[in-house]
């Protein structure tokens, strides 16, 4: 109480003061607190010294509180971030994976619809060789025909009448005239019908090889999505992608694209088998018509031979008795 402190190497901060004391010349005792000019430190009352602890302390205690706040927060953040980024990536998995059985199902439907042309493309091609191949037959014909018209020509002048079997003979080449350009026209639509068939085909092909780099594309990046190791740049290579496509394009207008392609397709396709059906039809009628003229002159031809033999009997007999009733000239 009395403003002096027993002699002690330390002072209340901790410091050494022994060496200052001795230079100075002090011994220590009765030595005054706080003044400068013996000392040489700034002067540090104990409640000060207490004060300046409890602060230091007090900060520490804040800034750790602080830290684990925001430690706190970080972890928050963290798994907050961390349930968005799996909710995201289920949500693009998903996606993914509609798009790629929605993507599967419209190519199933062109590979569909690929058979159905390819099949009916053969059926056109063997009706087209049917038909090629009937009018030819009816054309070998057309000689035998005109020949026999021309050497019934060649009878007596008494003998040229337009008999039943003249108007067979005609009937049945202008029939099979008739037949052979029928069977040209229709040979000539399923030359135009192959043709559309082939456009179809390319179409089809072409969309099913679009579809098909479309799946390799979405299920890579389902590979990636569920870690696997990607490997896109095969399938997003320049040989694959065309130039010139759309590099945006919306599922409705994909989907609305192919069928109309689809549409078109089957429309094409009908049409083809109304054409076939009614060439199959022209066919057998020909076939029926070439018969049966040919029966009719048959039968014109054999009437004419019994009556010729017929006519031939009575004339016979009369040349005869003429023969035996004129007698030697006297």
């Amino acid at each position: 109480g009395s403003g002096y402190v027993r002699e002690s190497p330390l002072d209340p901060r901790g410091w050494d003061l022994s060496g200052a004391m001795h230079q100075s010349g002090l011994s220590g005792k009765n030595t005054p607190i706080g003044d400068p000019s013996l000392t040489g430190t700034p002067p540090t009352m104990p409640h000060q010294w207490q004060r300046n602890t409890k602060i230091l302390v007090d900060s520490s205690v804040k800034a750790q509180l602080l830290s684990t706040q925001q430690r706190v927060m970080s972890f928050g953040t963290q798994r907050a971030a961390d349930e968005k980024i799996v909710s995201i990536n289920s949500q693009s998995t998903s996606a993914l994976r509609r798009n790629i059985a929605e993507c599967e199902a419209l190519k199933m439907k062109s590979e569909k619809q690929l058979e159905y042309i390819l099949r009916e493309t053969s059926l056109i091609e063997d009706e087209l060789h049917n038909c090629e191949g009937l009018s030819e037959r009816f054309r070998e014909i057309h000689p035998y025909i005109e020949e026999a018209l021309a050497v019934r020509k060649r009878r007596a002048p008494r003998e040229l009448t337009r008999d039943a079997v003249e108007r067979a003979l005609n009937e049945q080449l202008a029939g099979s005239k008739h037949a052979v350009r029928k069977l040209v026209a229709s040979c000539d639509e399923f030359r135009k019908d192959l043709a559309q068939l082939k456009a179809c085909r390319q179409k089809l092909e072409e969309d099913i090889e679009v579809k098909n780099m479309a799946l390799d594309v979405d299920r890579e990046a389902l590979q990636l999505e569920l870690g696997y190791a990607p490997n896109l740049a095969s399938s997003l290579s320049p040989t694959k992608l065309k130039s010139g496509s759309p590099a945006v394009n919306t599922v409705a207008r994909r989907e609305q694209r192919t069928e109309n392609l689809l549409e078109e397709c089957e429309r094409i396709r009908l049409s083809c088998e109304r054409h076939r059906a009614k060439g199959r039809v022209l066919q057998e009628e020909s076939i029926n018509m070439e018969r049966e003229t040919r029966q009719i002159t048959l039968q014109a031809l054999a009437r004419k031979m019994d009556e010729t033999e017929r006519g031939k009997g009575p004339l016979g007999g009369a040349l005869q008795a003429g023969s035996a009733g004129v007698g030697p000239p006297e």
